[in-house]
Formats: structure tokens, sequence, C-alpha cells
């Protein structure tokens, strides 16, 4: 609750730089079925349609329905709770007639789905209720103010992203000491999955394809796969694409071991040629990725590393956001094509938290896969990971 307080503040603050006077964080019925992605600024499920409205002069008010009223206001985190019993219109109007504002911004985006809160049915509900009244034409996108308050993490975010890496981190080395020949991907999923659980920390995505993880040879292209039988054998590539929630924060992070085929000492010239273009490319991506740079700019530098060491043109963007989920919303460290819309124009800014990875296929021994977390700072990005700046070995027992 301390860090939502502390995120309407920083809401309220940003509201006139994107020209909102009024903000409808949430306009939503039925959240346990039909999650929110703007539930963290509200703190609670409801059930029926509830409006939850920022001034930009930092007010706040929730109008909920009659049944939900007790636990809003036992969260403490609005200032003004009111219940309904027939329809949210009276009150929905009140509130707006007494703040009058100018500009109403509604949490939609066609770009960012982080920031696209409202369903149609609902913004229709919205303009039928405010029909007959001027505020109905003052509606407008708030998708822009709710991407940045999602990416300008606050310190205390920051620190909590970086515990779920650090146990996420501690998991690897756990998972080293599984790599084995004979493992089936399934077991090694079910065994990491185990460890999540008994330390009562969640998945950053579905559990079904958390971990992914990769064994040798793959026949489909790079991507978000299930686990199978695949066994790991001498002279396969192990790749593990794990992400854990901790207390409400993900990481996402991949690493990649090589397992020794007998009489080797090191990973063949093409897997270490492949490991090195990997790390180049978060590297280059790494050196510009500051402030004011645009998300399909770092893409590029990471793309063009990758084209340059003579291996194929990347089919994934380089970097995205991370912070309560593992794809968080905002900018997106990509190339400038239809499936990430405007995202990759997006200006990064200080307290952003990139996820940034490199995958590649090495025919004949599997994926290398490399993802780290940074922070952006005043003129450039920390890794908040411990980086996998070699190969690791492993020998056949």
């Amino acid at each position: 609750m301390d860090i939502t307080r502390a995120k309407l503040r920083q809401a309220a603050e940003l509201m006139q730089k994107h020209g909102v006077d009024c903000w409808i964080i949430e306009f939503a019925r039925e959240t346990g079925n039909h999650s929110d992605p703007l539930a963290y600024l509200v703190g609670a499920q409801i059930t029926w349609p509830s409006a939850f409205l920022l001034n930009h002069d930092g007010r706040s008010v929730a109008i909920v329905g009659s049944g939900d009223k007790g636990q809003i206001e036992g969260l403490g985190l609005w200032d003004e709770v009111r219940g309904y019993v027939a329809s949210p219109r009276d009150e929905l109007v009140n509130v707006l007639r007494s703040w009058d504002p100018g500009r109403i911004g509604v949490t939609w985006s066609d770009s960012d789905s982080m920031s696209d809160g409202i369903t149609y049915g609902m913004y229709k509900m919205l303009e039928s209720l405010l029909d007959r009244t001027p505020y109905k034409e003052r509606l407008v996108s708030a998708g822009e103010l709710a991407g940045e308050v999602r990416s300008r993490k606050l310190p205390d975010e920051i620190e909590a992203i970086h515990t779920a890496i650090s146990f996420t981190e501690q998991v690897f080395q756990r998972i080293a000491t599984q790599l084995k020949p004979g493992l089936t991907e399934i077991q090694l999923q079910k065994s990491v999955q185990s460890w999540i659980r008994e330390a009562g920390h969640g998945f950053a995505w579905e559990d079904r394809m958390n971990p992914i993880i990769d064994f040798g040879p793959k026949s489909e292209p790079l991507g978000h796969s299930i686990p199978g039988e695949t066994k790991l054998e001498p002279g396969h590539l192990a790749h593990v694409d794990l992400g854990i929630t901790v207390d409400g924060f993900s990481s996402d992070l991949q690493r990649t071991w090589y397992l020794l085929r007998d009489g080797e000492t090191d990973a063949p010239d093409e897997v270490k040629k492949a490991f090195t273009a990997t790390r180049q490319a978060i590297d280059a991506g790494m050196a510009v990725l500051k402030p004011g740079k645009a998300g399909h700019e770092v893409d590029a530098e990471s793309r063009r590393t990758i084209i340059e060491a003579g291996f194929p043109e990347p089919q994934f963007a380089f970097g995205h956001h991370v912070g309560r989920v593992a794809h968080d919303g905002a900018g997106t460290l990509g190339p400038r094509w239809e499936r990430y819309g405007k995202t990759p124009e997006i200006p990064i800014q200080a307290d952003n938290v990139f996820a940034v990875e490199m995958d590649l296929d090495v025919p004949g021994y599997g994926v290398i896969g490399l993802e780290e977390e940074a922070v952006v700072e005043g003129h450039g990005a920390r890794f908040l990971s411990n980086p996998q700046r070699e190969l690791w070995l492993l020998k056949p027992r």
C-alpha cells in the first residue's frame, strides 16, 4: 500500500505534463474475472461498475457499489469512497461537477497493453453515464500518462525488482546442479516450479511455460515453447528462460550452459562464436540505453551487431519493461514493426527498468539465450542482474 500511495502521488505530479486534469484510472466491473492492468493503483478487486478518479491536485475519489464500499475504505488509499446502490451516474457526475476538469483521461491505448485498461463495453457505459453533461466530450486517452506512471519506477519498486532478480539467480545456481545427461526438459521444469512454490513465490508468466527450457537442437523457430520430453545429452546447449514474482514484482532472465562431450575441454567454435555475438549484442544495446533515446535506436545497435557477426536478423525486440509483470508496459526496445505499435518511439527515461535479451539458434547444438535486467539512470544504464559473461560449461557425469 505504501508503494501504491506513492504511485498515486507520482501520477498526480505527471498529469499536467500529459494534459490531463482528471484521470479515471479504472472504470471497470468484476475485475476478479476480468483483470485490469491498472489494478495495482486501485488496491483491490471490485464487483460492480466502479470509477476510481484522481484529480490533478492529488485529491482522489472511489465510486463503488455499496457492497464494495467497506473493503475500499479499509485500504486507506482513497481520500473519499462513495457507495451507490442503483447507478454510479449521480456520484460520478457530482464529482466531475465539483472538480470541473477540462480534460478527463480514460485509461486506453492502441499500443501499450498495460495502459489499455477500460473495455469497449465499459467505455460505452461511461459515455452513457455522462450523456447530457459537458463531460462526455471531454474524455481523452490517458494511455501515455498510464504508461509513464507504470514505467517510471520509484526507488522502492527498483529494490523490489532487484529482490526478485536475486532469488531468480539463486534458482539458476540450483539448476546448474541438476543438469546432467538424461534429464528431460519437463523434469527440470517441475523441479524448478516446486522450488518456487516452496519459497512462497509466484510465476512472472503462465506456469506451463515457466521456465521455458530448451535442450539441444530445435526443429521449431525460436520463441515461447512448452518444455517436453527432450533429454539433455553431451554436445547439447541447455537454455533456460525464467521469471519469478516476489512480493508483487517480477524478474525475467535467461541463462545458457553447454554440456561437454567426452574428450572436450571447451565448447565447439561455432557455439563460442554464437555466445560471443549474443553477449556483444547485449553490450551494444546497453551502450546506447540512456534517457532521451527512442527504443528503436537501442534495438538497432543490438540488431546491427548480430547481423555484422554473420547471424540472421533477430525476429524479436531487444528489450521490454519489467516490473509487476515480466512484460510490463510503455516503451519497447524494438524495431518499428507494426506488431509493436508506437511503443518503439517512446523516449527512454531515467528509472525505467528493462529486460535486455538476445537469442540465437546454433544448428546442431541448440539455443543460446541471454537476458538481463537493467535500470536506466541519468547518463546511461546499469545491470540490476549479474550478467552472464561466459558460456557455462558442464562436465558429463
